[in-house]
Order: structure tokens, then sequence, then C-alpha cells
């Protein structure tokens, strides 16, 4: 069992081991709740599709963004003429 201390402002410091457990950051969001008579915890699950920021990144090729306005400007000279 592990022992935490509650400071003045109410704020406690999840241990070293059940941060690295629960893979917790600084920011990350805990949901609280109360469970017959315990103060439960529990990491906010994070939306799925977050975890896939940056997975899709290709390197040595232009950004999807830089395409997409070369494409538009493209676009618009066509029309022009």
């Amino acid at each position: 069992m592990l022992k935490v201390t509650l400071s003045e402002k109410g704020q406690i410091s999840i241990p070293v081991s059940l941060r690295k457990r629960y893979d917790l950051k600084k920011g990350d969001k805990l949901i609280i709740e109360e469970a017959d008579g315990a103060i439960v915890l529990r990491p906010f699950p994070q939306h799925p599709l977050l975890s896939l920021r940056g997975k899709c990144k290709s390197k040595g090729h232009e950004k999807l963004t830089a395409l997409l306005l070369k494409e538009r400007a493209l676009e618009r000279e066509r029309e022009e003429l």
C-alpha cells in the first residue's frame, strides 16, 4: 500500500511507480469517484484517434496542406484561361 499526504490546497502527488504503470504525464486528466466509502482515481480515457496523431507522417515528402494549396493555385490558373 502506498501513502500520500493531502496538501493545504487539497492536492496529492501520485507516486512515480503508479504514474509509470498507468503512463500518466503532466496535464493528463483523471476521473475521481466515490465508491463504497472509498475515493477512486481513474485515468480519463484518451480519445482513440488522438493516439494515432503523428503516426502517418511521411519523411521527405511535402505536407498535405502544401500540396492542396498548390493544387488550388493550379485550378485557379486553369479557370482564368
